[in-house]
């Protein structure tokens, strides 16, 4: 049908989601003008266009074609509810693939059809759009069997998600407002685990999906807004670690780590080990510590003091591609959280089997130096060994022995402190702020500790850098493939650093990243030209890693190639990475939590690291946190130091709002 064929004729055409009957008054092009029943006239498409009458009428009096078109509105509205479509669709689908509205009416009605029951018929089987599709004005397709059992399981699958939606929408109001709801405590179950899931899968799962199309309808579809809600209403933990799956931290042992835990049996006769239990071997450690995984001894020889880094061994027990090796590389460390440890292996082994525990024999790889009172390193040594802790000190323990004058720790420690001028002198440049320590006991007491670097944290810190630089270049020096850490100059160094705090944290912010390579490199935070970990093989997986390629040397076993050690790289990196995360991420959380707690309406000291107009970050020295004041109105500047009171604490959210009083 031509355009022009239309003019002067009813029409019924899409319109704002409805199908509307009009008046065609003029043809521009492709377009028509038309008069609707309201009596408004618009150009419309005439892509637009569903149904057309055959009767033509007189454009002359537009009141009387308006009353016309209101009158048959309203009744081809009320005609299409007499088709039912199923009944003729179930005649013809098997007979055609498409037909005119007019045919498709006629065989329906066994008579010839009015235009008001054609456009009746259209309105319908557009609603419906289950056994009809439109392809062009008054002409369907009728849809095949296979098509229309799609389509019914489609909106059977719709009409379940819109009532789900329905009670997600009704549950999550209820939890809003407190009140109650008619679902069943199974449904209640249903959607709890939904929000879980949102928060921990966001959209990437279909539970999760119609999770976030509830909240988003309550304008909460944000992750940290869903744990506060839930966590109010009781149905998580107050302090839910929901990151750590959210992360994928392995949040328990395997079947398979567990099993090769139970068949870990120490060597304690054999041959190979060099037998050094009769030296007096101790630990230095914090008081709550349980895993020890490096020991010292020391012997004096004159002038000369030997000393003994005596690290657990691991790497013979935990063989490259095992599943204890494997689990280690995933977890990448020990998780030390402030409500309790997360061992990167099963705690019989990294609490005992592999521990240096005291008055125990233990397997070990032992690092000897010899060396002489200027700090000259005669020589150096590694070998496998057989050692058993007699002593076991706390850090204020030997602090108070060096406070005391006590002669062989005052000369270890003087040995130790003259290589650490020594790497100053060669460039060093760290800055160590003090730690602050947090636990949360079981009843959900919260504790800080401020750990400062004291003479005996220095020595061990010391004896641990002496023993990693010498096993990297050692290794360099023989070409063993193993993973390095390095790190740039500073981008900029700050002399004051010295005497400032301000500074010490501003030289931070200049700081390069610690880097892990295949290749030896400087290391400007230690001003070494090699480094690398290996003493702490229970807690790191670097470290376990570096000391299967060393041991593997030593007994002239196979060790990993650089391809391997390739290979394994970006998924060690990106497990730090998320290991490092983590653990800040729950000690801040718990900082916050603190002040919110016990220090809502105190005041602290804060200085000020930036300021920016009305706002400035502050950072507090007795927490080692940086918050941010907002619409001051002194006039302030980097450096200064103010009296600041919290605002706004929210630790989920890592919020910190100082008010500068």
């Amino acid at each position: 049908m031509s355009l022009e064929a239309l003019l002067y004729h009813l029409v019924d055409i899409f319109h704002r989601d409805r199908i509307i009957v009009t008046f065609v008054k003029e043809i521009k092009g492709k377009r028509l003008h038309l008069l609707f029943p309201t009596g408004r006239e618009e150009l419309i498409s005439s892509q637009a266009l569903v149904s057309a009458g055959k009767q033509r009428f007189s454009p002359e009096n537009l009141q009387a074609l308006q009353n016309l078109l209101k009158e048959r509105q309203e009744k081809r509205e009320k005609l299409k509810e007499t088709f039912d479509l199923k009944e003729l669709w179930e005649v013809v689908t098997e007979e055609m693939e498409r037909s005119s509205s007019w045919e498709l009416v006629e065989l329906y009605l066994g008579r010839p059809p009015d235009c008001d029951e054609v456009s009746a018929f259209m309105r319908r089987a557009l609603e419906d759009k289950l056994y009809f599709a439109f392809e062009e004005i008054d002409t369907l397709r009728i849809r095949r069997r296979d098509e229309v059992k799609a389509l019914q399981l489609q909106r059977e699958r719709e009409q379940e998600r819109l009532r789900l939606l329905n009670e997600g929408d009704i549950y999550l109001s209820a939890l809003l407002s407190g009140k109650g709801d008619n679902l069943t405590a199974e449904r209640k179950a249903f959607w709890q685990e939904a929000f879980k899931e949102f928060v921990l899968k966001e959209g990437t799962s279909e539970t999760g999906r119609l999770a976030e199309e509830v909240l988003k309808r309550h304008q909460l579809a944000d992750p940290l807004k869903v744990v506060t809600l839930l966590s109010r209403a009781g149905l998580v933990e107050e302090d839910w670690f929901f990151e750590l799956e959210k992360m994928g931290f392995p949040g328990g042992f395997k079947k398979e780590e567990l099993e090769e835990t139970e068949r870990v049996r120490l060597t304690s006769r054999d041959s190979s080990l060099r037998d050094l239990t009769g030296l007096f071997t101790f630990t230095i450690d914090a008081p709550e510590t349980e895993d020890f995984d490096d020991a010292l001894s020391i012997e004096e020889r004159g002038e000369k003091i030997i000393l003994y880094v005596h690290i657990a061994e691991v790497s013979s027990y935990i063989r490259p591609g095992s599943p204890l090796w494997n689990g280690a590389l995933e977890r990448a460390s020990t998780l030390y959280l402030p409500e309790g440890v997360l061992p990167m292996f099963p705690f019989t082994l990294s609490h005992e089997k592999f521990s240096l525990k005291q008055a125990e024999p233990r397997p070990a790889l032992t690092f000897r130096f010899e060396i002489e009172s200027s700090n000259q390193i005669l020589s150096f040594d590694i070998f496998p060994s057989l050692i058993q802790v007699q002593k076991r000190y706390t850090y204020r323990e030997v602090d108070d022995l060096l406070l005391q004058g006590e002669p062989l720790f005052r000369r270890l420690y003087s040995l130790l402190m003259k290589h650490k001028e020594a790497r100053y002198k060669k460039g060093a440049l760290a800055v160590i702020l003090p730690e602050i320590q947090v636990r949360v006991s079981p009843d959900g007491k919260i504790t800080l500790q401020r750990i400062e670097m004291t003479p005996s944290r220095d020595l061990v810190a010391e004896a641990m850098i002496l023993t990693n630089y010498h096993s990297a270049k050692f290794l360099a020096e023989r070409e063993i493939p193993v993973i390095y850490r390095t790190q740039k100059e500073p981008f900029q160094v700050i002399e004051e650093r010295v005497d400032s705090l301000y500074h010490q944290i501003l030289q931070l912010k200049y700081m390069a990243r610690s880097e892990l390579s295949l290749e030896p490199g400087y290391h400007s935070g230690l001003g070494l030209h090699y480094y690398t970990t290996l003493t702490s093989p229970i807690r790191r997986f670097l470290d376990l890693l570096v000391q299967h390629q060393l041991e593997a040397y030593l007994k002239g076993e196979r060790f990993l190639s650089k391809e391997e050690l390739l290979r394994l790289l970006p998924d060690l990196q990106a497990n730090l990475q998320r290991a490092s995360y983590l653990q800040n991420r729950r000690k801040k959380y718990f900082l916050l939590k603190y002040l919110q707690r016990y220090h809502s309406q105190d005041t602290f000291r804060g200085i000020l690291l930036e300021v920016q107009g009305r706002k400035a970050k502050v950072y507090l020295p007795d927490y080692n946190l940086t918050g941010e004041a907002l619409g001051f109105k002194e006039n302030l500047s980097a450096g200064m130091e103010i009296t600041v009171k919290p605002e706004k604490i929210n630790p989920l959210q890592e919020v910190l709002r100082l008010k500068i009083v």
